[in-house]
């Protein structure tokens, strides 16, 4: 999961491809309505994606501490 969590996903480079599996693997969204997202839509959600990974890279983070 780290590999996920390090990951940008709203850098410019990455593939559409790239960013459906953040949408689809960190939001759990199904992948058939990934795929039928508008690119507003797309955007608003890896911005969310990437406020979910903060959170995530926190709690790694804290627990490493412990």
């Amino acid at each position: 999961m780290s590999e996920v969590i390090n990951k940008v996903a709203t850098d410019a480079t990455l593939t559409e491809q790239e960013k459906n599996w953040e949408i689809f693997s960190v939001l759990g969204m199904r992948w058939s309505e990934v795929t039928e997202l508008t690119t507003e839509d797309k955007t608003f959600l890896l911005d969310k994606v990437e406020s979910v990974k903060g959170q995530m890279r926190a709690q790694q983070f804290a627990a490493s501490q412990m």
